[in-house]
């Protein structure tokens, strides 16, 4: 009795370290698996952040400006960036990039775009509802964040467009992205 005794505890005790074990690598794997997506993202995002300082796609964001400044009120190249932003959109809704590492990178040219170019995208929209959707989402997306770090540049005046686009006519390739500085709002500042 003894020793059937002992071989049932031996066999219990070894069937728990077993199944410890192998919670434990499932508990393991999950978190690699996690730290590999977030690392995937960041991937991500740096190569969106390099093809938009690219030599190719400063041209188009300097062309952009300078026709629009000089009130070509729809210039080709806006598409381009419309379809850039459309692109880290969908990215972003089937989760490949954060939404908001996309604010803290691409915020101020996307709630500039969007101000700029409303008219011209509700009108696609209007012809065809499929027109910048996923471009639309993260820009309400990123208008939440926004307000929650404390800020309301999401919604930019005539005059900061304006400053915006004679920014953008002014960049070079090759040059460190421009960032803004983000106005707080009355209730951020008094927390």
């Amino acid at each position: 009795m003894d020793v059937k005794f002992h071989a049932d505890a031996v066999s219990s005790l070894a069937t728990v370290v077993i199944a410890v074990t192998g919670v434990w690598a499932l508990i393991h794997a999950s978190r690699q698996l996690k730290e590999s997506r977030e690392s995937e993202k960041v991937k991500h995002l740096v190569e969106f952040s390099r093809e938009f300082d690219s030599e190719l796609m400063c041209k188009w964001r300097k062309s952009l400006a300078e026709k629009w400044l000089k009130g070509d009120d729809y210039p080709d190249e806006a598409q381009r960036l419309l379809d850039f932003f459309e692109t880290v959109g969908l990215l972003v809704r089937r989760g490949y990039l954060d939404a908001h590492d996309v604010w803290n990178t691409f915020s101020n040219w996307m709630f500039n775009i969007y101000a700029t170019f409303r008219d011209d995208i509700e009108q696609m929209q209007r012809d065809d509802a499929n027109y910048y959707t996923d471009f639309c989402a993260l820009l309400e997306r990123l208008r939440i964040i926004e307000h929650e770090e404390g800020s309301d540049s999401d919604r930019p005046s005539r005059e900061e467009i304006k400053e915006f686009w004679q920014d953008e006519a002014t960049i070079v390739p090759g040059s460190p992205m421009k960032r803004r500085k983000r106005v707080k709002t009355k209730s951020s500042m008094e927390n």
